[in-house]
């Protein structure tokens, strides 16, 4: 039984990030909307040359940013559900894993592996 000075019980969700917004936290926020305002560019790009003003650019990018932010909420509840909070990190690493960028050391070779029982260990004989 614990004493008066021990803490018999810490909840574990002390460590959770928080959520900040539409379900998301906050380092997620930050990945929608990047993601957003690289999606915003070439669309930019085209407004910029269309209609001639440079200020086409960093505002087409913006609104991209926040409409990724407000929808992107949706989806990354629908993919977190049930997940652990770690779930989208490593996602996105096995996904640059995939495509030659392994930087987290990930397996990413599928193999069948077994004991070999079949010889001895030290001599390397047949048993």
């Amino acid at each position: 039984m614990a004493d008066q000075h021990t803490i018999a019980f810490v909840p574990t969700r002390l460590n959770k990030a928080p959520i900040v917004f539409r379900g998301m936290t906050g380092r997620e926020v930050g990945l929608v909307a990047v993601s957003g305002l690289l999606a915003g560019i070439p669309l930019g790009i085209i407004g910029w040359w269309a209609i001639g003003m440079i200020a086409m650019l960093p505002t087409v990018m913006f609104v991209f940013a926040g409409i990724a932010i407000w929808f992107g909420g949706t989806l990354m509840r629908r993919l977190r559900r049930g997940r652990p909070e770690t779930w989208l990190y490593r996602r996105l690493q096995w996904i640059a894993a995939q495509r030659g960028f392994n930087s987290a050391g990930l397996i990413t070779r599928t193999a069948t592996y077994r004991p070999r029982r079949d010889r001895s260990f030290h001599t390397g004989e047949p048993l």
